[in-house]
C-alpha cells in the first residue's frame, strides 16, 4: 500500500478571494478624475493660446514701427528723404491679421533743423491702434 500522502490539487473554489491588482471599478474612478482635471485645465489652455495670440500681432506692430523709426534715421539729413517716407502701407502678420501701418513727417522749409516723424500700427479688423512711436531726425546742417 502507499503510504505517501496524497497531494490535492486546487481549483478556483478553494483558493480565497484576495484584492491583488486594480478592478474595473478602480479603472473608471481614476478616468473621470483624469477627466475632471483635464476640463479644469481647458480654461487656462484657451487663455494661453489667446495671450500667444495677441503678443504676435504685437510683436510684428512693434517690429514694424521700430523699422519706420530707423528708416528715418538712415534718410536724415537730406529734409526731401525723410519727407518721402510718409505714407500708409499694410502688412499681414504671421497669423494672417491685416496691420496698417501710418508714417507721418513734418514739412521740409529752410529753418527745418529737426523733422518729426511719427508710425502708428493700426489692427484692421478691429479698428485698434496696437503701436506707436515717433522721433525727430536731424535735416539741418
Amino acid at each position: 500500500m502507499n503510504t505517501a500522502p496524497t497531494e490535492r490539487l486546487s481549483g478556483p473554489a478553494d483558493r480565497p478571494l484576495s484584492d491583488e491588482g486594480l478592478g474595473l471599478i478602480e479603472i473608471v474612478v481614476s478616468m473621470l478624475l483624469l477627466a475632471i482635471l483635464a476640463i479644469a485645465f481647458v480654461p487656462l489652455l484657451v487663455q494661453g493660446i489667446k495671450a500667444s495670440a495677441r503678443n504676435t500681432t504685437l510683436a510684428t506692430a512693434t517690429q514694424l514701427v521700430a523699422e519706420r523709426m530707423q528708416l528715418a534715421q538712415a534718410a536724415g539729413p537730406v529734409c526731401a528723404n525723410v519727407a518721402a517716407l510718409g505714407g500708409v502701407t499694410t502688412v499681414t502678420d504671421p497669423r494672417g491679421v491685416e496691420l496698417q501701418v501710418t508714417t507721418t513727417t513734418g514739412l521740409c522749409d529752410a529753418s527745418t533743423r529737426l523733422l518729426s516723424v511719427s508710425a502708428a500700427v493700426v489692427r484692421l479688423d478691429t479698428v485698434e491702434t496696437i503701436t506707436s512711436a515717433s522721433t525727430l531726425v536731424y535735416v539741418g546742417g
